[in-house]
């Protein structure tokens, strides 16, 4: 118990006046929202046609999951029951091999990873997990089931569930958010830690950019319970294109045992938040993150990856560069002309990165011819000078410069999958 106390001391919560504060903006915002609901019942009750209109515009949400998310093209579908919450995971691979974590962001699930998964099982045992309160996972109601230590007190449960002593864990967004707390609180656990386009803790809360649809003002409003649930029901299509507008383009996707075309991804995210309490549990995450911080001076000992998008709308890029502030070992990769989701947007480059940094010398592919690339924009002229392969990558750390290498970018995706 001892140890364990230790490990939580790092975490610190913000100051009370800081609460209050946020408190009284959230006061204020919900209230705005309230007025803005009242205006349009009056609206539609003088203009009956305007219920009909917002009514023959909302989208059908899927009442039962899409036929990729539930076969077994990608992995098996497993469940783990800790006390009162029962998690889903996919895990592929074999169980002899080292283990990879995949935590998925908001607002996704475990199929956000489709891209990673078929490539890391042939080095890994992968577990891309549904985070508790989404999707298939069990969603407890109360706001304490999501604090920082809760969160990573089930994490590490569940580790030790699976008979897992150690593994690499790898965070898109939310997900990236919890590893950080976990590799800060449970250090004996991870062996790697990759941070996917996601700031440290520390940097995040207070350098959200205001064009981010989960910005600053987003997160005051969302503090107070059942209102944001109710709106997020309501404006769920909307928010699900935006955050994840790449889906769109995926034209073609291989599912399924006979090889079914799908042109429609988006029913993944529309089925996994088609109820107001699937936005319940993942809005319980921001009423407690938000509120916590790393005590200074905490430095992470594990390697670590951070990999962003240089056309990030989310967060800022400056942000996640300066969260290798918090690592001892670290290399940062910036992939050009990608946004919010490298894992998908560009999973060639992405998941080459990744494997030469979780496995070195291991990981091999066939020679190409590497052309020198000259850098491009902003990022590319301040990160430009590292070598001709990895043009656009930061090497830092003290003890990663001889050992990790970057690869070429894949030059195939993985043959069960088509992209148009």
């Amino acid at each position: 118990m001892g140890s364990q106390k230790r490990d939580y001391d790092v975490l610190e919560i913000v100051p009370k006046w800081e609460i209050t504060k946020i408190y009284l903006r959230c006061l204020l915002a919900n209230l705005t929202i309230l007025l803005k609901w009242l205006y349009e019942s009056v609206k539609c009750k003088v203009n009956p046609t305007a219920i009909m209109r917002r009514t023959i515009e909302r989208t059908d949400f899927p009442n039962k999951p899409p036929i990729f998310m539930t076969d077994t093209n990608l992995g098996r579908h497993s469940y783990v029951k800790l006390e009162n919450t029962k998690l889903h995971f996919v895990e592929a691979g074999s169980r002899s091999n080292p283990i990879v974590l995949l935590l998925h962001g908001f607002p996704d699930c475990w199929f956000g990873w489709r891209y990673q998964i078929p490539e890391l099982t042939h080095y890994f045992h992968v577990i891309a997990l549904d985070l508790k309160g989404f999707n298939d996972s069990d969603k407890p109601h109360w706001r304490f089931e999501y604090t920082p230590k809760k969160v990573c007190e089930d994490l590490r449960k569940f580790l030790i569930a699976i008979s897992a002593k150690s593994v690499s864990i790898i965070g898109h967004d939310l997900g990236a958010t919890i590893g950080w707390l976990f590799a800060h609180t449970n250090p004996e656990m991870v062996d790697k830690f990759v941070s996917v386009s996601t700031p440290h803790p520390n940097l995040l809360w207070d350098n959200l950019p205001k064009s981010s649809p989960f910005n600053r003002n987003w997160l005051e409003f969302v503090q107070l319970p059942m209102l944001p649930e109710m709106e997020l029901k309501h404006t769920a299509d909307k928010l699900l294109r935006r955050c994840h507008s790449h889906v769109t383009k995926e034209k073609l996707y291989l599912s399924g045992t006979n090889g079914t075309l799908t042109n429609n991804l988006m029913e993944a995210y529309l089925y996994s938040f088609c109820q107001t309490d699937d936005w319940r549990g993942p809005l319980n995450y921001y009423r407690n993150f938000l509120f916590y911080r790393v005590r200074d001076g905490e430095i992470l000992q594990c390697p670590c990856l951070i990999i962003t998008g240089n056309d990030d709308r989310f967060y800022k890029l400056e942000s996640v560069v300066k969260s290798s502030e918090f690592c001892e070992n670290f290399i940062i990769k910036i992939i050009e002309q990608c946004g919010r989701a490298p894992h998908q947007e560009m999973a060639a480059e992405f998941n080459s990165t990744l494997l030469k940094f979780l496995i070195g010398k291991k990981f091999s592919q066939k020679p190409t011819e590497v052309q020198p690339a000259q850098a491009r924009g902003l990022v590319g002229r301040m990160f430009g000078g590292i070598g001709t392969v990895a043009n656009n990558t930061v090497k830092l750390g003290n003890n990663l410069r001889e050992t990790y290498a970057f690869a070429n970018p894949l030059s195939n995706v993985p043959n069960f999958m088509i992209k148009g």
